[in-house]
């Protein structure tokens, strides 16, 4: 019982870290894995507002970088080097506990405390095996700071002031197998979305209204500092480790 609600917790928990770190996500708690955001977005947006926020985007696959991620329902931080494929990550979700997330190459390894019945040690998971669209595969070959995919879902956006960006999102465009994102309707394909990018055309803000798809979810904002950090991440030793269960690996879209 306790594995289950860890793998549903769990889905929940990335799903939404994918948000914060993609702009697109499963807030619906759904263990149907997202699909590959590869096709080439359609804006009604003035081409400059796409590039400038498409090129601000693509900057989060090219430098390590530090974030915070804050809404109604989850905080964290850490840092992530997608180059190397490397990070730590920590969300506090308030009474379903705090999950620490290292991702070191193709290793990952998930630690939860505050949830009772759960395992002590860090679970590790074969990100090879999750497969290219899993929930739990955060840096996918090709995108591995998910530019492309935030970018593949932007309906509408429009440059507000110098640097600053506001629009709409699609969640039906990379989730296209989600059935609870299909069953929102119009409501997934018109999600609100603030951006801003600071002077050397880098993002710095994503922040998306999710209060649309569900009022108690509210917006999530993430930020994004300190450029070119160094993200070092040490595996944790052999025996403080065990393997995911296998209903954890399945939740997370092996």
């Amino acid at each position: 019982m306790h594995r289950r609600r860890l793998a549903t917790t769990g889905v929940a928990l990335v799903a939404a870290l994918g948000l914060a770190l993609t702009g697109c996500g499963n807030q619906t708690g759904s263990d149907t894995p997202a699909a590959n955001g590869s096709a080439a977005p359609s804006s009604s947006a003035p081409a400059d507002a796409l590039g400038q926020l498409s090129a601000a985007a693509q900057k989060l696959n090219e430098n390590s970088v530090r974030m915070k991620m804050e809404s109604s329902v989850l905080s964290g931080s850490g840092v992530l080097d997608p180059a190397r494929k490397t990070g730590d990550i920590t969300m506090k979700l308030g009474p379903q506990g705090t999950f620490r997330i290292l991702m070191a190459g193709d290793d990952a390894y998930l630690k939860v405390t505050g949830m009772a019945g759960l395992p002590d040690k860090w679970m590790h998971m074969d990100a090879t095996k999750l497969g290219a669209s899993g929930q739990f595969n955060l840096m996918p070959d090709g995108d591995p700071g998910g530019a492309k995919k935030m970018i593949s879902t932007v309906v509408e956006v429009r440059e507000t002031a110098p640097g600053s960006f506001a629009g709409t999102m699609d969640y039906t465009r990379t989730l296209k197998s989600d059935k609870e994102i299909a069953a929102l309707g119009a409501k997934a394909k018109a999600v609100p979305f603030t951006a801003r990018v600071d002077g050397e055309g880098r993002l710095t803000e994503f922040a998306v209204d999710t209060s649309v798809l569900q009022a108690s979810l509210g917006t999530m904002t993430t930020t994004y500092s300190d450029f070119g950090t160094d993200v070092k991440v040490t595996a944790p030793p052999a025996a403080q480790t065990q393997e995911a269960p296998p209903e954890l690996i399945k939740a997370f879209g092996a």
